[in-house]
């Protein structure tokens, strides 16, 4: 059986909605110097912050007006506070700029996606993706092959081409595997949930933290023969992959 994919060619709207005038691309300014007045878009909580995570706060917080060079910028600032923020300092972060841990979660992924992909990052900031349509598109969800199909179509895409095309390509794995290569053995995830990787599923406390020893210790041993690893698209896909998940495991327990 033929494996049949998405095509962009479902993307049927007239080329002048493509961009907006009133969305221009533009970048943010961080040649100020970070205080004075600045610090009254903070609320008092954020006299709890340490220096760093406080300049940080700022300047995401100063760049409000989230589209082109300055989305990319709010969710650089994002991440970067996340990688730096020691015990407790990321929830209070969050707190005092009014972000929610799904709207951290989607900016962070844009940021990993962008610095991934030069071509994602350059569609953002000319404008031709917005911060919704790109949150949608940078989720880890969203297979390589998808990912690179849509930012290649001749206009942009909407949240609602995205997720079909995700469920379209989803649809079309399951029927090439199960339907024309009878003998495929499943994944590590079946093999984990017992013949399906069905999100449902829950796994015992013990068990996680067993799988997640495995991963790390077999992580190790690649980092150190890294030297040896080839580049290819399959091991960049595979790099994608684990660096989302670990975002959103990450994410997940900030929650708590």
């Amino acid at each position: 059986m033929a494996k049949k994919g998405f095509s962009v060619d479902q993307l049927q709207r007239p080329r002048e909605q493509v961009i907006s005038p009133r969305s221009p691309s533009y970048e943010l300014s961080t040649a100020q110097p970070v205080g004075g007045a600045e610090e009254a878009l903070l609320p008092p909580e954020a006299a709890n912050l340490v220096p760093k995570m406080r300049e940080l706060a700022l300047r995401y917080v100063g760049s409000r007006r989230r589209v082109g060079e300055a989305l990319l910028d709010a969710c650089r600032y994002l991440s970067d506070a996340r990688d730096q923020a020691e015990e407790g300092q990321w929830y209070l972060f969050l707190q005092v700029t009014g972000t929610s841990h799904d709207q951290a979660e989607a900016q962070i992924n844009i940021h990993l996606r962008a610095r991934q992909h030069p071509e994602f990052a350059e569609k953002i900031r000319s404008g031709w993706l917005n911060q919704t349509v790109a949150s949608e598109l940078a989720k880890s969800s969203t297979p390589s092959e998808v990912f690179t199909r849509l930012l290649e179509a001749p206009i942009p895409p909407r949240v609602a081409d995205v997720r079909r095309a995700r469920r379209d390509f989803q649809s079309s794995e399951n029927s090439h595997k199960y339907v024309d290569n009878p003998d495929y053995p499943g994944s590590f995830a079946d093999e984990i949930f017992g013949g399906t990787s069905d999100s449902s599923d829950v796994l015992p406390h013990e068990k996680l933290v067993s799988i997640l020893r495995e991963v790390a210790a077999t992580m190790e041993v690649v980092a150190r023969d890294s030297t040896r690893v080839p580049t290819s698209g399959d091991v960049t896909r595979a790099l994608d992959m684990i660096e989302h998940a670990v975002s959103t495991i990450r994410v997940a327990i900030d929650r708590r």
